[in-house]
């Protein structure tokens, strides 16, 4: 339990909340000719950049929520099982409970990013949240829910650590609100690499063989709602801004092999695979070209 109480340790302190950005120079030409070079990788495509990352960004926003009401509803069920493995004491609560508030703050933070650089207030229709948090509201053990949780949450986290070090590899001086954005996200994102490691390391292993099989099937459904998530959301931007922003668009790209990939590594053996154990050559290169990143994590 020290590992977890080290996780935390300064999360006080390192951390992302929406009021320490500077928020004014989220929205300036120069801002914009950064994303569009940064994420299309040309310039003159700032339109192309911003539905990009309003679709992205609060695709991601979704997930974030849902993650968070997930967290809540295990906390809330442990209280009932004061015998599930590390129930007893704080530590295993604290965590978790660190890990849904941050979750609330980014899909704040980034839902109003978007908002405030595209001047547009698009909301995500039919974004599925029922049906999402649906699939956790049966009478699985906490743990297992813990478990296929954090596996489907790590696979974006490891993607948009990728894109964090792309940006400040780009911007290594932080002169940009979105190198900003994504620096102070980071802080938070990587203790939350580090819970899900923790529940990789030392929960999935003391399942038992019939809870670990209703783990990757809660893992498998929880993928395919986020999977069509992505898909309805793809279109109500492309529609909304009248513009196709995945096509010749290298982030969109590099985006959709990487998160191929990490979701075939993380089910890749009767546990949860980290990514950076199952890593390719040719994802690793991909990996390294993109960002300079050798490993996704530390």
């Amino acid at each position: 339990m020290s590992t977890l109480a080290t996780v935390n340790r300064d999360a006080h302190i390192h951390y992302l909340h929406p009021n320490r950005l500077p928020w004014r120079e989220a929205v300036d030409d120069e801002e914009r000719d950064f994303l569009s070079r940064a994420l299309v990788g040309a310039q003159g495509q700032e339109a192309k950049a911003v539905a990009y990352l309003y679709k992205e960004l609060s695709q991601l926003a979704e997930l974030e929520m849902h993650v968070s009401a997930v967290l809540v509803r295990v906390l809330c069920e442990l209280q009932g099982e004061p015998a599930a493995p590390y129930g007893e004491g704080s530590e295993l609560y604290h965590a978790l409970s660190c890990f849904a508030a941050e979750e609330i703050n980014h899909a704040n933070t980034f839902y109003r990013y978007v908002r405030e650089l595209s001047g547009r207030d698009i909301k995500l229709t039919d974004n599925l949240f029922k049906e999402r948090i649906g699939l956790f509201a049966k009478d699985d053990s906490p743990m297992v829910k813990l478990a296929a949780l954090c596996a489907t949450a790590y696979v974006g986290e490891s993607l948009i650590t990728v894109f964090e070090r792309r940006i400040k590899m780009l911007d290594p001086e932080q002169r940009f609100f979105f190198t900003k954005l994504l620096h102070y996200h980071g802080l938070d994102e990587a203790r939350h690499i580090q819970s899900d490691h923790f529940v990789f390391d030392h929960i999935i292993p003391n399942l038992s063989s019939s809870e670990r099989i209703r783990m990757h099937e809660l893992i498998d459904a929880t993928e395919a709602l986020n999977t069509e998530l992505a898909i309805r959301s793809a279109a109500q931007i492309k529609t909304a801004f009248g513009t196709d922003y995945s096509s010749d668009n290298h982030s969109a790209a590099v985006q959709l092999k990487l998160a191929t990939a990490f979701r075939r590594i993380v089910q890749s053996g009767d546990l949860v695979v980290k990514v950076d154990n199952g890593l390719d050559p040719e994802t690793a290169a991909e990996i390294a070209d993109f960002s300079g990143l050798q490993r996704v994590h530390n």
